[in-house]
């Protein structure tokens, strides 16, 4: 089951659907549903990922802005194991 992006503020229209399709792509082998909310990150000059889901999960991770996709996934999916 994907992660369903609720929002995405900030990010530049260029790299937009790519950052989400990549945090989506994390969350294909979880069993229930979770949530992402993406925004700019101002301090670190990059974005952020932040995921929930049931029982309280929450998790937050910070990115480059050029991070690729691969990258993007694979620490989102980090993030959710743990």
């Amino acid at each position: 089951m994907p992660i369903t992006v609720f929002d995405v503020r900030g990010i530049p229209s260029g790299r937009r659907e790519a950052i989400e399709a990549a945090v989506g792509a994390a969350g294909r082998t979880l069993s229930a549903p979770h949530e992402a909310w993406i925004t700019t990150d101002p301090v670190r000059g990059g974005f952020k990922v932040l995921v929930t889901g049931p029982h309280g999960f929450e998790r937050s991770v910070s990115f480059a802005m050029d991070e690729n996709s691969g990258a993007i996934t694979a620490h989102v999916r980090a993030a959710l194991e743990d």
